[in-house]
């Protein structure tokens, strides 16, 4: 993923960052489409430095954008992508002179699905996710296997919101309380946050719902 544009922007309060924030970006889009959402979270996260992956592949239906894995794997292709993608995040985390407990992924739609299974298969805790019109499969989980003991995940403190509009015409609507279901199985407590009139999309609601719940990392 070396060869793929990495939107950046530096931490708003200026010197050296102590988080990095990774948005994932949907299917058929590119890193830039969510980069502008760290002036917000700048704001949540002043300390932090945020980046902006464009995905690996160009979108089979949408050539001028770019797809983390193909629409029809889903939802085993997210699986081998955030291998990927972990060594991606690695590389950044590297040279902030961080760790994987000071990441946090905000993902829209598929890069929402890629940042669960990151969380799920990631041999290190990972310091948080946002998930705005995600969705979380079984496969997904079983994925993960080798990180649940007893049914439980060992990295199941993670903090973890979800955020989905009740009009999604693309990942439905019922997605959300299935995703927070499969979470919660396995251990993890899941904030989750409907919007009423919203179609596929992050609307302010949603933007100041995940800026309160990063205020709330140490």
């Amino acid at each position: 993923m070396d060869n793929y544009k990495i939107y950046r922007q530096n931490p708003a309060a200026g010197g050296n960052a102590n988080k990095l924030v990774v948005f994932l970006h949907g299917y058929g889009a590119d890193g830039k489409d969510l980069i502008d959402l760290a002036n917000p979270f700048g704001m949540a996260l002043p300390n932090a430095s945020f980046i902006s992956p464009d995905a690996p592949h160009p979108c089979a239906m949408s050539p001028q954008g770019r797809q983390w894995f193909p629409i029809e794997e889903i939802p085993n292709g997210a699986i081998k992508a955030s291998v990927n993608l972990l060594g991606l995040i690695d590389n950044e985390v590297k040279k902030l002179s961080l760790t994987f407990k000071d990441v946090i992924l905000i993902g829209f739609s598929q890069g929402a699905m890629m940042s669960m299974q990151c969380l799920l298969i990631n041999h290190e805790q990972l310091g948080a996710i946002i998930g705005y019109s995600g969705a979380l499969k079984e496969e997904n989980i079983e994925a993960a296997n080798d990180q649940i003991l007893n049914g439980k995940h060992k990295y199941s403190d993670t903090p973890i919101l979800l955020v989905h509009g009740e009009q999604d015409e693309v990942v439905p609507f019922q997605s959300l309380e299935k995703s927070k279901y499969l979470l919660n199985k396995i251990g993890f407590n899941v904030q989750t946050l409907s919007r009423q009139n919203l179609a596929h999309g992050i609307d302010p609601e949603g933007i100041s719902k995940g800026m309160e719940f990063l205020k709330t990392l140490n």
